[in-house]
């Protein structure tokens, strides 16, 4: 037992070194196994193909990167800000801990469609993301975070670290990639807490008159007609009173 767990760790370790230094495409199963030392028939005993070997590797990285995410859920953030900032902590701690298995993530960016793992995979993203937004779904009432799809709050908060963590991975950045923890989990909180900031509009004091152009299109979508009108734009009922009371920091 002790021995082909030992075989399918070494087959994994050795694959994840030939996926990055040889590149994807140009490690086969064949290198593998010279590589690990085992058997032919002790490597497909664990892993069908080169895919499924590469499958394994993303799976186990993004668990092991999930589980800190859980960790830091579970010992609920004393606030929102504490959240985001330990999220973004985490993602740039992983990667500058766990380089080689940040580095294959990046390069291999998702599993096939086709590959049985994705299930698996798509299962534990769905119950990380639940969880979080039972988290965020509170704030969100309140008015404390604005209401945006888990899609949006993931790419905000994330998006920039994972854009430093690349170039750390790179070699184009000197220190550690907590080194911008601080500026980065401000950019963040800045960007998911509230209600989006007002900004100037054609009505924004006002009625203003306005050139209107139509166009009749035809069955086949062609136009067939156009012609030019004015109209008058005011606020809709009640925002006009609403944009009166504001001031010019407002706007």
């Amino acid at each position: 037992m002790g021995s082909t767990i030992g075989a399918r760790r070494r087959v994994l370790d050795e694959a994840l070194q030939c996926f990055i230094n040889e590149g994807y495409e140009a490690t086969t199963t064949a290198l593998i196994t010279e590589r690990s030392g085992v058997s032919n028939g002790a490597l497909f005993h664990h892993f069908p193909s080169k895919e499924a070997i590469a499958d394994a590797l993303y799976l186990e990285a993004i668990v092991s990167f999930q589980q800190g995410l859980w960790n830091l859920l579970l010992g609920r953030p004393r606030s929102l800000r504490a959240a985001v900032r330990g999220t973004i902590e985490h993602q740039l701690r992983w990667t500058e801990e766990n380089p080689d298995d940040a580095r294959f993530v990046y390069m291999r960016g998702h599993l096939d469609w086709n590959s049985p793992t994705r299930t698996e995979l798509a299962g534990r993203n769905r119950e990380l993301a639940e969880a979080f937004e039972a988290l965020l779904q509170p704030l969100v009432e309140s008015g404390e975070v604005r209401e945006s799809s888990m899609l949006v709050i993931t790419a905000i908060v994330s998006g920039p670290a994972h854009a430093i963590a690349r170039r750390w991975l790179a070699g184009h950045l000197d220190g550690s990639p907590t080194d911008y923890l601080d500026e980065l989990a401000d950019a963040a909180w800045a960007g998911i807490r509230g209600q989006p900031g007002r900004h100037r509009s054609a009505v924004a004091h006002g009625a203003r008159s306005a050139r209107v152009t139509l166009e009749l299109l035809d069955e086949q979508g062609e136009i067939s007609a156009r012609g030019e009108t004015s109209a008058e734009l005011a606020p809709p009922d009640g925002a006009a009173r609403e944009l009166a009371a504001l001031g010019p920091a407002d706007l």
